[in-house]
C-alpha cells in the first residue's frame, strides 16, 4: 500500500511537474513571441527611420552637386579662351554630361548667351536636341520647378526646368521596402506617388495623421507616425516616416515619406513558432557546440599564456643584449638603501663583483661611492621627488677611470611613503669624452670668430638680428643703436634694401652662399662691404661682412686708368685713320699720274724712271698699308671671314709673286705638300695667304744668290671635320741671333736697327702675322742660327668644306693691260662726285683715258640733284664731301622710287672694315679704297657696264 502511495505521489509529483512545466513553457512562450514582435516591430520602424533618412539625404547631396555642375557649366561659359567651336560643340557636351548624371532630374535648360538664347533639352527617344530659342526663356510663373543660376562677369545665365518628382521616383526605387510598402514625396503639401505603376493608385491616409504630417513638414522636423492607409481597395494600419530635406535653391520645404504594413511586420514571427522544438533541440546542440568551443578556446588561452610567458623571457633577454649594449646594469633598493637585486653586468661596468656591489650598500660606513649615492637618495626623499639623475666620475679597482651615469626611479606607496627604488647605472665615458671634445671645439670655434677681422651677424629666418660680432666695434657704434633684435632690412641703406633681402631670401631657398655689396655711410665717410648670405641651419642664417673700401678704391683707379687707356688708344687709332687719309690723298694724285703715265709711249730710259717711281709708290703704300693693319688688330676692329679654298692652289698662287725676285737674286725656291693640301677647307684665305706672302718675302729677302727657300705645307686631322694646316718657311739666309728671336714679334722692332742697315722695311711684317695666327686659333714660331738660316713654321685651325661644294674653276685668262678706249666697249654714263682739286684732276685724267666723258658734282646734295635731272648709269661717289656727304647722298638716291636703282661706287681714302661696312649699309653697291688705281677703276666699270646691260634686257 505504501508502494502504491508512493507510486501515486511520485506520478502526480510528474503531473504537477509536468503540467508546470508546461504552463511555464506556455508562459515563456507567450512572453518569448510578445518580446519578439515588439523587437521586431522596433527594429522595422528603425529600419525605416534610417531609410527614409539615408535616401532623403541622399537627394539633398544630388541636388548640392547639381548645383555644382550648373556653376561648372557656366564657368565654361565664362572662359575667356573659348572659341566659337568651344561654346557649340564642347558646351553641348559639357551639358549632355550633366543631363545625364541627373537622369530625370532635368526636362530643358535654357542659356542665355547675351545676343541669343539656346536651349538643350533630351527627348522621350533619349535624343539629345540643341536648338535656337524664338521666344523669351520661362519665369517662375510659366512653370513651377525652374532652377537659374548667372555668370559672374559676362552676363551668361543658364535657366532648367527640373522634374523633382520623375527624378525622386527614379531615385528611391533601389530602396526596399515589405511587400505592401509605399514611397510618397511630398511636396507644398501636395503628395506625390513614388511607387511604380499608374497614378491613380496612390495611397491615402487619414486626415488626422496627414494634418499631423504636414505640420510637421512645414515645422521641419522628422515624424514617425501610426496611421490608417486606403489603397485602392485594400486598407489597413501601417507606420509612416517622414524626412524633411531642401530640393536645392529651387524649393526648399519638402519631405520624403516611406509606409509599411504593420501587419507584413509580425506576419513572419507566427510561422517562427512551428519549429519551437527544433529550436530547442537546435539550442541544446548550440549548448553543446558552446562547451566545446569553450574547452577549446582555454585550450588555447593556456598556450597563448605559455607563448607569452615565452616572449617576456625573450624580452628580458633582449635587455640584458640592450644593457650589453648601453654598457649598464639595473639594480633595486629597499627604504633603507641596501640593494636588493642587481644584474650580472655589474662586474663589467664597475670591476667589482655582485658579492661585493651588495655588501657595500649594507655598511653603514666604509664605500664612499656607496655613501654619497644614498645620501643622493635622502635628499630626494626629503624633496619629494620621483626620479634621480646625475653622472660623475668613478675609478675601477683596476686604477680605469669612467664617467657613470646613474637613472633611478624612487617609488612611494598610496601613502607617500617611501618603499624604494630601481635604477639603471651606465658607463658614458664615451660620450662625456665625445661632449668634452664638442666643448672644446666650440671654444675653439669661438676662438676663430673673435679672430676674424670681418663682421659677422646671425639672424632667424625672417632677417632678424640675433647676434653680432665684429674686432672693429667703430662700425657697430657707429649705428647709435643696439644692432641686436632689429632686422636686418631697416639697417641696410634704402636703395638696397630689395637686393639684400633678394639675396638673403635666395640663400635660405637654395642653401647656396649669396653675395651682395653693400655701401654704408659711417663717420661721414663711404665705406663699402661685401655680404655674404648662407644658412646656418634650419631656423638661423648667417652672414659675413667683409670691408672692401680699400678694395673699391683701387678698383676705380684702375677703372680710370683703363678708361685713359682706352683713351689714348682710340685717339692713337683715330690718329692713324685721319692720318691715312691725308696720305692716302696725295699718294692718289702721285700712284695714279704713274698709272697714267705706263699707258703712254716712254722711251727705255723714261720706263726705267717711271719703273723706280712706281716701285716707290708702291713700297711707300705697303707700309702705310702694314701701319693700317697693325692699328686695326690692335683695336681689335679685324674680322675673320671664311671662305671654300684649295690650300695647295692658294701656296701657289703666292710663292708664284716672289718667283720673278728669286730668279733675279738667284735664289732656288721649292715648294712641298702632301696630297692631302689638294683637298678643299674653309677659313679666311686672304689672312692665311697674308702670312705666306710676308714670311716668303722675308725669306727672298734676306737670302743672298745661290741661297735656298723651301716652302712646306701640310694638313694634320683634329677631330672630325677640324685640321690642322701646317705651313713653314724655310731659308739658307743670314740667320738671327738667338736673343735676338724673342723680340722678332714685336711691333716696329728690327735686328739690325742702324741708319745703314741692309734690309729695309717698317718692322710690322712679323708682329701682323702673329696677330692673325692668334687670331685663327694657331701659333707662329721662329728657330734660326746665325750664319745658317731660319725656319718660320705657322698653323692655323680650318674646317673641312662640304663635299658638294665643287671646287672654283680659276680664271686663266690674263688680264687685260691697255684699256684705253674701252668706254666704246663699255659705254656708260657717269657722273664724278669729287670735291677735292687734286683727286678731280686725276680722275679727269684717268676717265678721258678710258675714253669717258662724265659730269662733275662738287658735293653730295649737288649730285643728288643731278640724279633726280638727268640719266646716269653709275656715279663715282667720293665719302667725304661738304654741305652732304657720300653716304648721306647715297641713302637719298636710294630713296628715290624710279631712279634708286643705279650704281653706286664709293671712293674714300678710309680704309678700315667699319667705313666699308658703313658704305655698304647707305646703300652703295661696291667701295674703291684711294689711291684709286687705273686697273682697279677700269675693271669696276667693266663689271658694272656688263651688269646694266644685263639689267636692261631684263626689263625691256
Amino acid at each position: 500500500m505504501k508502494r502504491r502511495d508512493g507510486y501515486r505521489k511520485d506520478f502526480w509529483l510528474t503531473i504537477v511537474g509536468g503540467s508546470i512545466l508546461v504552463i511555464l513553457v506556455i508562459i515563456l512562450g507567450v512572453s518569448f513571441f510578445k518580446a519578439i514582435s515588439e523587437a521586431e516591430t522596433k527594429s522595422k520602424r528603425e529600419f525605416l527611420r534610417k531609410q527614409t533618412e539615408l535616401a532623403a539625404t541622399e537627394i539633398e547631396i544630388e541636388m548640392v552637386r547639381f548645383g555644382e555642375d550648373a556653376n561648372h557649366l557656366i564657368e565654361f561659359l565664362e572662359d575667356e579662351d573659348l572659341d566659337s567651336d568651344d561654346y557649340r560643340d564642347d558646351f553641348t557636351n559639357s551639358a549632355r554630361r550633366v543631363f545625364n548624371s541627373y537622369p530625370d532630374l532635368i526636362d530643358t535648360v535654357w542659356v542665355n548667351l547675351k545676343d541669343s538664347v539656346i536651349y538643350l533639352t533630351r527627348t522621350e527617344r533619349n535624343d539629345f536636341i540643341r536648338g535656337k530659342l524664338e521666344g523669351s526663356v520661362p519665369q517662375k510663373n510659366d512653370r513651377e520647378f525652374l532652377f537659374k543660376t548667372k555668370g559672374r562677369n559676362n552676363g551668361f545665365e543658364l535657366t532648367f526646368s527640373l522634374n523633382p518628382v520623375k527624378f525622386t521616383k527614379a531615385f528611391v526605387t533601389h530602396y526596399y521596402l515589405n511587400k505592401g510598402g509605399s514611397k510618397l514625396l511630398m511636396l507644398g503639401g501636395k503628395l506625390e506617388n513614388l511607387d511604380p505603376g499608374p497614378k491613380e493608385n496612390i495611397l491615402t491616409i487619414d486626415s488626422e495623421s496627414l494634418n499631423q504630417i504636414q505640420n510637421d513638414v512645414e515645422i521641419g522636423i522628422i515624424g514617425i507616425y501610426e496611421i490608417d492607409w486606403v489603397k485602392g481597395e485594400d486598407g489597413g494600419e501601417g507606420i509612416l516616416v517622414q524626412f524633411p530635406f531642401n530640393f536645392g535653391d529651387f524649393y526648399e520645404d519638402a519631405s520624403l515619406l516611406f509606409v509599411i504594413e504593420s501587419e507584413s511586420i509580425t506576419s513572419g514571427i507566427y510561422s517562427t513558432y512551428l519549429f519551437l522544438f527544433t529550436g530547442f533541440v537546435i539550442l541544446l546542440i548550440g549548448t553543446a557546440v558552446f562547451f566545446t568551443l569553450s574547452l577549446q578556446n582555454n585550450l588555447e588561452s593556456r598556450k597563448l599564456l605559455e607563448q607569452n610567458a615565452n616572449e617576456i623571457s625573450e624580452l628580458f633577454d633582449q635587455q640584458n643584449i640592450l644593457l650589453k649594449e648601453l654598457r649598464g646594469f639595473v639594480y633595486f633598493h629597499n627604504y633603507k638603501g641596501e640593494i636588493t637585486r642587481v644584474s650580472d653586468e655589474v662586474e663589467d661596468i664597475l670591476g667589482h663583483s655582485k658579492k661585493v656591489f651588495l655588501e657595500a650598500f649594507k655598511e653603514e660606513e666604509g664605500n664612499l661611492d656607496a655613501l654619497n649615492v644614498k645620501e643622493l637618495v635622502k635628499n630626494a626623499v626629503s624633496q619629494h621627488k620621483t626620479f634621480i639623475d646625475l653622472e660623475y666620475d668613478f675609478v675601477k679597482p683596476n686604477g680605469e677611470k669612467v664617467r657613470l651615469r646613474i637613472f633611478e626611479k624612487l617609488v612611494f606607496d598610496k601613502n607617500e611613503r617611501f618603499n624604494g627604488g630601481l635604477g639603471i647605472c651606465t658607463d658614458v665615458t664615451d660620450q662625456f669624452l665625445s661632449k668634452q671634445e664638442l666643448i672644446e671645439s666650440g671654444k675653439r670655434l669661438q676662438n676663430l670668430i673673435d679672430n676674424i677681422p670681418d663682421i659677422i651677424f646671425s639672424y632667424d629666418n625672417d632677417g632678424k638680428v640675433l647676434e653680432s660680432h665684429a674686432i672693429d666695434q667703430r662700425f657697430l657704434n657707429s649705428t647709435d643703436q643696439s644692432i641686436v633684435g632689429e632686422s636686418l632690412f631697416d639697417l641696410v641703406p634704402q636703395k638696397q634694401r630689395e637686393q639684400t633681402q633678394f639675396a638673403f631670401n635666395l640663400a635660405r631657398k637654395t642653401e647656396q652662399i649669396q653675395t651682395v655689396d653693400l655701401q654704408v655711410n659711417s663717420n661721414q665717410r663711404n665705406q663699402y662691404f661685401e655680404m655674404r648670405f648662407f644658412p646656418l641651419d634650419k631656423k638661423r642664417m648667417m652672414s659675413i661682412a667683409k670691408d672692401i673700401t680699400s678694395q673699391r678704391i683701387w678698383e676705380k683707379g684702375l677703372v680710370e686708368a683703363m678708361n685713359a687707356a682706352d683713351q689714348a688708344s682710340r685717339a692713337k687709332s683715330e690718329f692713324l685713320a685721319n692720318m691715312s687719309h691725308e696720305i692716302r690723298t696725295p699718294m692718289n694724285g702721285l700712284l695714279g699720274i704713274i698709272d697714267l703715265l705706263d699707258q703712254t709711249s716712254l722711251d727705255a730710259e723714261q720706263l726705267q724712271y717711271l719703273e723706280i717711281i712706281k716701285n716707290s709708290g708702291n713700297s711707300l703704300l705697303n707700309i702705310i698699308k702694314d701701319i693700317l693693319d697693325y692699328s686695326k688688330i690692335e683695336a681689335g676692329k679685324i674680322d675673320i671671314n671664311s671662305f671654300v679654298f684649295s690650300p695647295s692652289e692658294e701656296l701657289d698662287k703666292q710663292v708664284q709673286i716672289f718667283y720673278g725676285l728669286a730668279q733675279k737674286k738667284g735664289v732656288i725656291m721649292n715648294v712641298e705638300y702632301e696630297p692631302i693640301a689638294n683637298e678643299l677647307m674653309e677659313g679666311d684665305v686672304e689672312k692665311i695667304n697674308q702670312v705666306i706672302l710676308n714670311l716668303v718675302g722675308n725669306a727672298v729677302k734676306f737670302t743672298s744668290k745661290g741661297g735656298k727657300v723651301l716652302v712646306k705645307l701640310d694638313l694634320e686631322k683634329i677631330s672630325g671635320e677640324i685640321y690642322y694646316l701646317k705651313c713653314s718657311v724655310k731659308d739658307s739666309g743670314i740667320g738671327i741671333p738667338a736673343i735676338e728671336i724673342p723680340r722678332l714679334t714685336d711691333p716696329f722692332y728690327q735686328v739690325e736697327s742702324s741708319s745703314s742697315r741692309s734690309y729695309q722695311g717698317t718692322g710690322l711684317g712679323l708682329a701682323i702675322a702673329k696677330k692673325i695666327v692668334e687670331l685663327m686659333g694657331g701659333e707662329l714660331t721662329i728657330t734660326s742660327e746665325l750664319g745658317k738660316g731660319s725656319v718660320f713654321s705657322f698653323s692655323v685651325i680650318l674646317k673641312k668644306a662640304p663635299s658638294e661644294v665643287s671646287e672654283s674653276t680659276s680664271n686663266d685668262h690674263p688680264k687685260r693691260k691697255n684699256w684705253l678706249g674701252m668706254a666704246k666697249e663699255y659705254p656708260m654714263r657717269i657722273l664724278l662726285a669729287e670735291d677735292n682739286d687734286l683727286n678731280l684732276q686725276l680722275m679727269t685724267l684717268i676717265l678721258h683715258q678710258l675714253g669717258y666723258d662724265f659730269e662733275v658734282a662738287r658735293n653730295g646734295k649737288e649730285a643728288v640733284a643731278m640724279v633726280m635731272n638727268k640719266e646716269f648709269d653709275v656715279i663715282l661717289m667720293d665719302v667725304q664731301m661738304p654741305v652732304l656727304n657720300g653716304l648721306e647722298a647715297a641713302k637719298e638716291i636710294r630713296e628715290m622710287s624710279e631712279k634708286g636703282d643705279i650704281f653706286i661706287i664709293g671712293l674714300s681714302a678710309n680704309v678700315f672694315d667699319e667705313d666699308q661696312k658703313k658704305a655698304t649699309e647707305a646703300g652703295m653697291n661696291d667701295y674703291l679704297t684711294k689711291p684709286i688705281r687705273l686697273a682697279s677703276l677700269a675693271e669696276k666699270l667693266k663689271e658694272y657696264a656688263l651688269k646694266g646691260q644685263i639689267k636692261n634686257s631684263v626689263f625691256k
